[in-house]
């Protein structure tokens, strides 16, 4: 059987405690949809405090992230969110 990345990655952030919603395909499977979806898309609340957790999550999981613009607070402010 291959492991399921997607469970490491939210048992991680849950671990963190970082405060995110689960959304697109993986918010499918979990609720029992037939949905095939290598990635997970997830909404953070903005806060500093938030994000700094967030990237100790994406620390222990050796991940990094994509973001056009940079994943800033200040970015994100300005409606500029990745």
């Amino acid at each position: 059987m291959i492991p399921n990345p997607i469970l490491k990655v939210l048992s991680t952030l849950t671990t963190r405690r970082v405060r995110f919603l689960l959304m697109g395909g993986q918010a499918c499977v979990l609720y029992g949809a037939a949905q095939f979806s290598r990635d997970t898309d997830i909404v953070i609340a903005l806060d500093p405090g938030n994000i700094s957790t967030l990237q100790q999550a994406l620390d222990d999981l050796q991940a990094g992230h994509i973001a056009v613009p940079p994943f800033e607070v200040e970015q994100m402010r300005h409606g500029r969110g990745g």
